[in-house]
């Protein structure tokens, strides 16, 4: 069995409304389906997810965090979405910088995780900074971790286009 609770945006430019709706429910969705591949045909298994919306200046954004009850310890998923509300386009964190490898340094320098973009995927803007969330085992331990980078650490990596991301 699965539940999913998941927060649907319903006022604002239409075309932002339904991104940020369907992307959401993709990604909710991506989870359920983990889910079942990751539990055995015919077994019992359960899977409980939340959603928390955030706002920012440029973005509207949701974290999807999900467990799966199944075997020995329960199984943490993590999810973001983040969709510009200028475009309705998803934001990629590449696209936060001007030089892509440069602003994934700079992140490698500050959470120890490698510099590859897969290791940055789950992420959202907040007033503190870029939240990042690890996925467990990322670090070692069996527990997801999230980690914050300030902006004031980003801001001279930040693409012009993007530097409305840091604002409130």
């Amino acid at each position: 069995t699965w539940t999913v609770r998941i927060a649907e945006l319903s006022e604002g430019d239409p075309a932002v409304v339904d991104a940020f709706n369907r992307a959401s429910r993709t990604s909710a969705q991506g989870q359920i389906e983990r889910a079942e591949i990751e539990s055995n045909p015919g077994e019992h298994w359960n899977f409980e997810a939340r959603g928390q919306v955030t706002f920012r200046s440029i973005a509207v954004s949701q974290l999807i965090l999900g467990t799966h009850y199944y075997g020995a310890h329960p199984t943490s998923y993590i999810s973001t979405v983040v969709i510009d509300s200028r475009d309705a386009d998803p934001i990629m964190l590449t696209e936060l910088f001007v030089d892509e490898q440069a602003g994934l340094n700079r992140l490698s320098e500050l959470t120890g995780a490698e510099p590859r973009a897969e290791n940055f995927v789950n992420w959202l803007p907040t007033t503190e900074g870029l939240e990042i969330y690890f996925a467990p085992y990322q670090f070692g331990i069996a527990l997801p971790e999230t980690k914050t980078v300030a902006w004031a650490a980003l801001a001279d990596l930040l693409a012009p286009a993007m530097a409305g991301i840091a604002q409130a």
